[in-house]
């Protein structure tokens, strides 16, 4: 995917998104998303972090947590999360084209749209298709060793991701099919998606109980 492309589908993924977000009732607002601790609006907030903190000022952020990166993406996404929903959503769509990404990261906004937008639709029942190429680009950027913060390199090491949806394989050694976007779903830690997963989906479950991490 070129940088063109690239900011073409981030653009799309966040109007498609704030389309969304106003269209939720208060008690679809009120449901626990696939992060374990945030509802709908903290994940819809955490998307907006680009837009609300510079480099320096989440360094600062992590060391005044101990320096807990974890710690200091929960503080500010709660701080954000109380905006009004609506605040939140014209957010989104005022930035849609905006291209700031973590440092040499440029996958990172694309990847964080696709599987937060998921960890808000799935919950509800909603389905939105996402087109093959933007998933495949997320995967891999995930199994290409430089997905920081997103997935511990020791979850998908020694397996092979094979989509069933597409022309798509990631990684090497045993073999994990299924959609590419549940093999996104499921290398990030997302239980919900292994029902949609064959082969050795086990060995990625047992990895999750020894360590799991929520995508940042």
């Amino acid at each position: 995917m070129n940088r063109a492309d690239l900011q073409d589908a981030v653009a799309d993924e966040r109007m498609a998104l704030a389309d969304l977000l106003q269209t939720l009732t208060p008690e679809q607002l009120n449901t626990w998303s696939l992060c374990a601790s945030w509802k709908v609006p903290a994940v819809a907030a955490h998307l907006t972090t680009l837009f609300n903190v510079s480099m320096p000022g989440m360094t600062v952020r992590i060391a005044r947590n101990r320096f807990s990166f974890g710690r200091a993406v929960e503080q500010l996404t709660a701080e954000l999360a109380q905006r009004p929903i609506e605040q939140i959503a014209e957010q989104l769509r005022a930035n849609a084209r905006n291209s700031k990404h973590p440092p040499t990261l440029p996958l990172a906004p694309l990847t964080d749209l696709i599987v937060h937008g998921e960890d808000i639709r799935r919950p509800l029942g909603l389905v939105r298709e996402i087109p093959f190429e933007r998933v495949s680009a997320a995967m891999e950027f995930v199994t290409g060793g430089r997905a920081v913060g997103f997935v511990p390199a020791n979850r998908i090491r020694g397996l092979r991701f094979m989509a069933t949806d597409g022309d798509g394989i990631w990684g090497s050694g045993q073999i994990v099919h299924g959609p590419a976007l549940s093999l996104l779903l499921g290398a990030l830690g997302r239980r919900v998606a292994f029902a949609d997963l064959g082969g050795s989906v086990e060995v990625l479950s047992a990895r999750l109980e020894t360590k799991v991490a929520r995508i940042a």
